[in-house]
């Protein structure tokens, strides 16, 4: 189970208290290995700092007090690294234990954010240690002999419990409103993530499939029309040309990179091609700058799918500003994902933009007149509320995703696996970390047995789907491709992996 540390646990370690720290450093270090999570409570901060700085003071009084606070921020700074904080409702927890003091009932409350069975909480108080079960001292966690934590693919709830204060505002404020469609919220996230996005204009739709959909509506592009698309990408890429009611023209990716060659594309342009819809995949940025020269050289449009890549920096530059508009879906999974479904369009043409808003709301600027023939594609207000609070953390978030990914790569490079390639003008955001393999199947199962969570994006690629069987593409027709299809393995990511990524490096090494 992951630990929850009270204040005297930390002043024990950053003091340090003797003998106390070392029975509390060993508990820590063991749920480490285990790939358990170690969390701080953030109403403690306080007088984590006061108190430190107290016993700072109390051993050097030499030491001034302001020297002292900037030792105990220093100190409390650099023991917080690799821990998670969690939060809770000012309001949680008053008047449950009326005689008590209202820190300890906040932690308390907190903690029951988590199932008995996730989280304890490790502290000396007393108090505390009679007032829940779910309170022990060092001693008594490594008298459990907790075992090694089971290393899911994605986790989902870890983050909103880090967030849940925030969230909880977020929809509070909106339910006060009593606007849920194209209101404030939206507007604001839609000025927040342009800016983010490093271009003029954010137009929120209801989805990352709508957002490419949208664009290409937008630019007229549509029946007897083809578009190029990367023929190892999502489905979805596809779908959005279809749906507008133009063909999509699959080209072999990079191998080293997985995002699609541009030294294929040019065999590829027909005069009835009208764009290019480049796929950062797996939140790797593609290689922009040869996809712009030749469709400018043709007259064609550049549509980045950058539902995988938000932050992603492509020779400094953010994508989302690197062709004539962006599509980002906001699906929960992703970097930055809403509670819900949610997509945007991003681009520096305040005239496409202004058609999407259009296409997005019915085809309407003006309630009960229809310009054109829309769509009911629109990000709501509550999901906009979310995302504005989840951007805020999105840079770090990714961060931590870009340091799990470090660990991956340094201990697994002599590992039989073909790791990520990142180009030196790429900041990949690390959606997904990617291995091959040639026994795929077979790895996917033994790291299964031992605990470890995978998943295979994507087992069968566009152009082998029923769905796309009127193209007439057979077996064999994308052979680079098909390989890659089969031996591709997404390990665990997130920006919550923590510890988790040690069991799951000793399982791929054990399995290989």
């Amino acid at each position: 189970m992951d630990v929850l540390l009270d204040v005297n646990i930390v002043l024990d370690l950053c003091a340090p208290r003797i003998p106390w720290h070392y029975q509390a450093q060993q508990a820590i270090v063991h749920a480490m290995q285990q790939g358990r999570r170690v969390w701080l409570y953030s109403g403690s901060v306080q007088t984590m700092i006061y108190t430190l700085q107290r016993e700072i003071q109390r051993f050097r009084p030499q030491v001034s007090l302001r020297v002292a606070m900037q030792l105990a921020l220093l100190t409390l700074d650099e023991f917080s690294q690799d821990k998670h904080w969690l939060s809770t409702l000012s309001t949680e927890g008053l008047g449950v234990f009326a005689t008590d003091d209202p820190e300890d009932e906040q932690l308390i409350r907190a903690m029951d954010r988590f199932p008995a069975n996730e989280m304890c909480l490790l502290t000396r108080d007393q108090k505390l240690l009679g007032k829940t079960t779910r309170a022990m001292t060092p001693e008594q966690f490594l008298a459990l002999n907790i075992k090694p934590r089971s290393t899911d693919f994605l986790d989902l709830k870890t983050p909103h419990i880090e967030l849940r204060p925030q969230l909880e505002g977020a929809f509070d404020q909106v339910l006060n409103s009593g606007w849920f469609i194209l209101g404030k919220e939206a507007e604001a996230f839609e000025h927040e993530f342009a800016a983010y996005c490093e271009a003029e204009h954010c137009v929120g739709v209801g989805n990352g499939l709508d957002a490419l959909h949208l664009i290409l509506r937008a630019y007229d592009i549509g029946p007897g029309d083809e578009v190029i698309v990367p023929a190892n990408t999502y489905i979805a890429t596809w779908l959005a040309v279809s749906y507008a009611g133009a063909t999509p023209v699959p080209v072999e990716p990079d191998e080293r990179t997985y995002n699609i060659d541009p030294s294929l594309i040019e065999a590829t342009i027909t005069p009835q091609t009208k764009a290019i819809i480049p796929v950062h995949l797996y939140g790797q940025p593609a290689d922009m700058d040869p996809i712009n020269a030749i469709a400018a050289s043709h007259g064609l449009k550049v549509i980045e799918d950058a539902a995988q890549s938000h932050g992603a920096r492509y020779k400094g530059r953010r994508v989302g500003s690197l062709g004539d508009a962006a599509g980002f879906s906001f699906y929960p999974g992703k970097n930055l994902g809403a509670l819900g479904d949610g997509g945007a369009v991003v681009t520096n043409n305040s005239e496409l933009a202004e058609k999407v808003r259009i296409l997005r709301n019915y085809g309407s600027q003006m309630k009960y007149h229809n310009e054109v023939k829309g769509f009911n594609s629109r990000l709501d207000e509550l999901q906009a509320a979310f995302l504005r609070v989840k951007l805020r953390h999105l840079d770090e978030w990714n961060a931590r995703r870009q340091q799990a990914a470090n660990v991956y790569i340094s201990q697994l490079t002599d590992a039989d696996l073909t790791l990520p390639f990142v180009p030196d003008w790429a900041e990949p955001v690390w959606h997904l970390f990617v291995v091959r393999h040639p026994q795929r199947d077979a790895l996917q199962k033994r790291l299964q047995q031992a605990g470890i969570g995978t998943m295979i994006h994507y087992p069968i690629p566009p152009q082998l789907q029923p769905a796309y069987a009127e193209l007439g593409f057979s077996e064999g027709a994308f052979p680079l491709t098909e390989a890659i299809h089969r031996e591709v393995l997404s390990l665990p990511m997130g920006p919550h992996l923590g510890g988790g990524i040690n069991p799951a490096i000793a399982a791929i090494q054990q399995a290989l």
